[in-house]
């Protein structure tokens, strides 16, 4: 390994997790570079940005040179996940290599299948989707990497997020955007899923605190450690704090627990995002509590109380209204091939498709 002065923190992805990372670093007195990975995200504010390509070694290894720790806080579409985060994550293990630097791996708990259970570290793996496979192949790199020898890695894996910037699926939020933006505009408010069982929320300043943990102890390497959070809380109870906060006359409402054939079909014609959270519908529609009792009991935690998180989620929410967006019926056509978007099929799917997505918009 190459010998290298230690003091900088390198963080790969600026979505939510890793500008609240780097805000974290900095407030700490670390030096901090953020990279990012693709373009979903925004520059951490008063944070040294550096741009390359991620799979690039030798951009890479310039990026890291002197680095302590370095993070990988992925983020995009889950249909990007196979093709994006693998030769991210296979150049950061040759880097952490070749610098000595300590590799941190942030990931979400997407690959547990359906339990009613508290959710362990050693629950199987045994999620079916294509991103559920692409984490657990990810997770298994870096571990592998570290128990040959090769690198000290660690994996720090959080529940869904939600906190300033986690506005949708793409950053890991299953409740963002379609909960916070509605509730500041008294407009309908809908979760995917059952709102009534509870589920585990990880603020995401407790997950950058808690990598950072990672980070900064000796004997973490190795292992996957579930991130601590808040008590888990259910849906319909963390809306009704957010639209108490807002003062909000904003109306609850779900998504249809089980969505199958002509109705996902409709569904997903006016709501893109609706793919983004299919491949975790077995974690929405019951009782998903991720237990981080192995990293309580290791090292401590401090987390954010729920009605502190919505504040300053709130706050966020706030200063950055809501992007304006097509209408339904327009968003129906431009998602149909040409020869139906004229049809008579088209206007009773559009019909169809309208009357569904009031209930879930």
């Amino acid at each position: 390994m190459i010998a290298v002065a230690r003091g900088r923190h390198v963080i790969f992805g600026t979505g939510p997790v890793g500008v609240a990372l780097a805000h974290a670093l900095e407030a700490s007195g670390r030096t901090v570079i953020s990279i990012p990975t693709n373009e979903y995200g925004s520059d951490p504010y008063g944070i040294d940005v550096m741009r390359g390509d991620p799979t690039d070694f030798e951009f890479a290894l310039r990026a890291c040179s002197g680095a302590e720790a370095i993070y990988s806080c992925l983020n995009g579409p889950v249909n990007e996940w196979k093709s994006q985060f693998p030769p991210i994550v296979d150049n950061l293990i040759e880097v952490a290599e070749a610098t000595g630097a300590k590799l941190v791996h942030w990931d979400l708990a997407h690959m547990y299948e359906k339990t009613r259970d508290p959710i362990t570290e050693s629950t199987p793996n045994s999620a079916q989707t294509e991103p559920a496979t692409v984490l657990v192949e990810l997770a298994d790199k870096i571990i592998n990497a570290t128990w040959t020898g090769r690198i000290e890695g660690v994996i720090g894996r959080s529940a869904d997020v939600f906190g300033p910037g986690a506005i949708g699926p793409e950053f890991g939020s299953s409740f963002g955007g379609r909960v916070f933006w509605p509730a500041i505009e008294d407009s309908e408010i809908s979760v995917v899923g059952d709102i009534e069982s509870p589920r585990s929320m990880a603020f995401v300043d407790d997950v950058a605190a808690g990598l950072i943990t990672l980070a900064d102890v000796p004997d973490s390497g190795g292992h996957v450690w579930h991130l601590p959070s808040a008590p888990p809380i259910s849906p319909s109870e963390l809306v009704s704090m957010v639209v108490a906060q807002a003062r909000s006359s904003a109306e609850v409402g779900s998504s249809p627990r089980h969505i199958r054939g002509c109705a996902l079909l409709h569904l997903k014609i006016v709501r893109a995002d609706i793919s983004e959270v299919q491949h975790e519908l077995h974690a929405l529609d019951r009782r998903f509590v991720l237990n981080h009792s192995n990293f309580t009991m290791a090292y401590g935690e401090q987390v954010t109380d729920h009605s502190t998180a919505i504040r300053k989620t709130l706050a966020w929410y706030m200063a950055h209204p809501r992007p304006a967006t097509v209408p339904v019926s327009e968003r129906i056509v431009e998602r149909l091939p040409r020869v139906v978007a004229t049809s008579r099929f088209a206007k009773r799917l559009s019909s169809g498709a309208f009357a569904l997505a009031k209930t879930s918009l």
